[in-house]
């Protein structure tokens, strides 16, 4: 079975088994087990998800497995070793956009190329005494067949969970015939829990350790997972760590290969001799050692010598003291010596059309920027903070946004940007003049000669790995060639960043936060407020005011994220759905049919309820809709988007004969309609598949309705159409931020807002900016005129958009919110 196909099964039997929502039956103490013939071991199989972890799997292996296990299901904790020892293999259901970069590509290269926000299987293995990993295809074919043969049992109701420590045993699969089409037989197994007996390491002499002075303290002693690897060997790593609890000091920290008894003993008697970190010498009066290994090895050694010696699973200060330590690390950033990269020298350039070389040439430099930037205390000083964020509170920014790439929009701020005072060089000045790698001096040239700007996602291609972005403020487009990016981007979405070419290709640097698609002209009109000025020279002046748009976003986010949303009248939208009880319905639609102020729609059988638009109109038309009503039987169903338009309503309503109100629901704007009207909620229309022709009228509707936009007054624009503002340069400006700015409809079908057919119809298309060099001239949609006339929908037939809805309630709806 070819590589592709072992992954595309293995992501098979792991959404089929996430199907099955084993979590809802089995606990995190609950196990199965596994028999695969012609091996001895029982495999342990875990159900992940009770407890609140992602969704998963996990199977033990190996002869300590039920040992591991077991130490992991002690209420006390599970102690240094057992961790160390364990031999897994799982899964786990995540976020694509939420992989490291490595799993990432494992699903690339088994064909599949998913959104950012789908749920998809993290394949991960961990043989004992090792780090964690990506599984091999032996282990995915393993996997595979185990997750299959576990889905059928559950499908014929052979699964049952069980403890481990159940005295009538658990339920094993026993799995022959192959891994294609397995074989699956149950029985029930009774586990036994036993760890091998640990042997005493060879110690040096240690007949002058009963020479040593008695100290009236405590040690702690332990054997915590190291967060480092060393290149090209696949042994976890381990620190000794001995701390003296009575006086809070780290008497010594030694990393070990994980399983390495004899170097941790070593290191914990030179410890007693002095040799530690504090040079302190002596016994201490006691030791609680939090790995069982080395409680094991040393309690016969030591307690002879009068050294009190206990087994702790979890010692909470060397948990916090580790935690610490991570927490640290992390922040470093993965810094490293000049000695990790290759010599600048022996690196040739990459050919323009070489994609892979410039993406490790920019790796490199990335890596670089960090050393420089941990290297320096200037980058890291509160004046440039405070300068970047408009606060000094590095930890925090970087805390909190951590996943969204603060670091690195920071870094790269910093690295070109940042003087600390008018006649500085810039770090990326000081690193050109130090000497970079070619390929790598062309990389940081090219920053340094591109603005800042804030760009909208237009189209992204997973299969590619490209993204089209336009430029909000300075016009044009350019395809960034990232597949990361490109698969865990959306579109509409905007970004500030840097983009410059390198070889054939364009390139990305963050400079500040990624926005939501209903942020963009917000985020503008705050950069305005700021004192940005839109022009390259403006932008690269100004380049540290995106990094204010960090805590912009917080308090856009805990404002709501959402603008209020008005109609005409200035009230806030709210959907009002009211039933009255109707004595005589011929009668109540005689009178209807005679007022001034209904209109009787009669393919759709309804009444709008409507006023003159009046001469200071704010939206196109000669009337304003204020309801809708319908009759249906002996009820009488009135919609409106206010509580006062509801209350206008009533007052003549309930004079009408027979006429009594029963009830009302409301609904926000934002909120799923579960109200529909009666002849809705009696048949609802089946969704209709979308065709070619289908998908080109919806766009052609929603084309008509953006271009009516550019006759409409608009707040933004202080009560002006777009027409009117664009006679003057500082109205162009504004209708070309509102248009670019604008999202594209969200919906079952791919609907693109017109924006090139507005700029045009506007003249603005020679002030928006063509695309840069080496990019093509995006298509200009056909113009509205030119189109051909849409086939007429009947208002009772299922809505073309794919919504479910009758066309008469949604496209084909004249709005009632205006």
């Amino acid at each position: 079975m070819e590589s592709e196909s072992i992954m595309a099964d293995a992501c098979k039997a792991a959404c089929d088994f996430h199907r099955r929502k084993l979590w809802k039956r089995f606990t995190n103490y609950d196990c199965f087990g596994v028999r695969i013939a012609g091996r001895d071991d029982l495999i342990l199989g875990v159900v992940l998800g009770d407890a609140g972890e992602e969704h998963g799997l996990s199977l033990f292996r190996g002869p300590n497995a039920a040992a591991c296990l077991g130490a992991l299901l002690e209420p006390e904790g599970p102690g240094d070793d057992a961790l160390e020892d364990m031999d897994t293999l799982g899964f786990s259901m995540e976020a694509f956009g939420t992989l490291p970069p490595d799993a990432q590509t494992l699903l690339r290269d088994g064909g599949r190329h998913p959104q950012y926000r789908e749920a998809v299987p993290h394949f991960l293995a961990k043989p004992a005494g090792q780090n964690s990993r990506l599984p091999n295809e032996s282990e995915l074919r393993e996997l595979g067949m185990i997750v299959h043969a576990v889905v059928q049992a559950d499908k014929e109701k052979l699964l049952h969970p069980a403890c481990l420590d159940d005295p009538q045993g658990i339920c094993v699969l026993n799995l022959s015939n192959g891994p294609a089409e397995p074989e699956v037989r149950l029985t029930r197994e009774v586990v036994e829990q036993h760890r091998p007996p640990v042997a005493v390491p060879l110690l040096p002499a240690c007949h002058d350790l009963d020479r040593l002075p008695r100290l009236k303290t405590t040690w702690l002693v332990g054997l915590p997972a190291l967060p480092a690897a060393i290149e090209g060997d696949d042994r976890a790593m381990q620190v000794l760590l001995v701390v003296d609890d009575t006086h809070d000091l780290i008497l010594h920290g030694l990393p070990v290969f994980s399983g390495d008894l004899r170097e941790a003993a070593n290191g914990l008697v030179k410890t007693f001799q002095g040799k530690g970190l504090r040079k302190v010498k002596g016994l201490p009066a006691e030791i609680a050692f939090s790995s069982r290994k080395l409680f094991d090895a040393m309690a016969p050694v030591l307690e002879p010598l009068g050294v009190r010696c206990r087994y702790e699973p979890a010692v909470p200060k060397l948990q916090q003291l580790m935690t610490e330590f991570y927490d640290l690390a992390d922040r470093q950033g993965g810094a490293f010596d000049d000695a990790d990269l290759p010599d600048a020298a022996d690196v040739p350039v990459p050919a323009p059309q070489d994609l892979k070389g410039w993406k490790q040439a920019q790796e490199r430099l990335c890596r670089r920027c960090a050393d420089e930037f941990h290297s320096s205390r200037s980058l890291q000083s509160s004046r440039a903070v405070e300068w970047y964020f408009g606060d000094n509170d590095f930890d925090y920014y970087v805390q909190e946004h951590r996943e969204q790439g603060v670091l690195a929009a920071y870094i790269g701020w910093a690295i070109v940007d940042y003087r600390p005072n008018k006649t500085s060089k810039t770090h990326a000045e000081k690193m050109l003049k130090k000497g970079l790698g070619e390929a790598e001096a062309i990389l940081l040239r090219a920053q340094m000669e591109t603005c800042p700007t804030l760009y909208r996602v237009a189209r992204h291609n997973a299969k590619a790995g490209t993204v089209e972005l336009e430029d909000i403020l300075l016009g044009g487009r350019v395809t960034v060639h990232d597949q990361l990016m490109s698969e865990n981007i959306e579109n509409n979405l905007f970004l500030p960043a840097r983009v410059f070419p390198a070889g054939a290709y364009h390139f990305l640097e963050p400079a500040g936060p990624l926005l939501g698609a209903g942020m963009g002209l917000e985020a503008v009109e705050f950069l305005r407020e700021c004192g940005m000025e839109l022009t390259e020279a403006g932008l690269r002046r100004h380049a540290h005011l995106f990094g204010w748009l960090w805590e912009w976003m917080e308090e856009w986010q805990a404002d709501g994220g959402q603008p209020r949303m008005c109609n005409t009248d200035g009230d806030e939208l709210l959907w009002h759905t009211a039933s009255f009880s109707v004595a005589a319905p011929d009668e109540v639609r005689k009178v209807l049919l005679e007022r001034e102020d209904i209109e009787y729609d009669r393919d759709a059988d309804e009444f709008v309820w409507s006023r003159p638009a009046g001469r200071n109109r704010k939206v196109p038309g000669d009337t304003v809709a204020l309801g809708r009503i319908e009759l249906v039987g002996d009820e009488l169903v009135l919609e409106v988007n206010s509580a006062r338009r509801l209350d206008g309503a009533r007052q003549w309503l309930e004079k009408l004969p027979g006429v009594v109100f029963r009830n009302v629901t409301t609904r926000r704007w934002d909120e799923v309609d579960r109200d529909r009207p009666l002849d809705e909620r009696i048949s609802s229309p089946e969704p209709v598949e979308m065709t070619p022709e289908l998908s080109a009228a919806v766009q052609e509707m929603m084309n008509k309705h953006y271009m009516s936009w550019l006759d409409e007054p608009l707040p933004a624009l202080g009560g002006k159409t777009p027409q009117q503002a664009c006679r003057t340069a500082a109205g162009r400006r504004q209708v070309l931020t509102l248009i670019r700015t604008m999202p594209d409809p969200a919906g079952p079908v791919p609907i693109r807002a017109p924006r090139e057919a507005l700029m045009q119809a506007l003249g603005l298309t020679a002030e928006a900016g063509g695309p840069p060099a080496g990019e093509p001239t995006p298509a200009i949609p056909i113009p509205i005129e030119s189109i051909a006339p849409k086939p007429r929908i009947a208002r009772n037939a299922p809505c073309p958009c794919g919504s479910g809805r009758k066309y008469k309630k949604c496209c084909g709806r004249e709005p009632a919110d205006n």
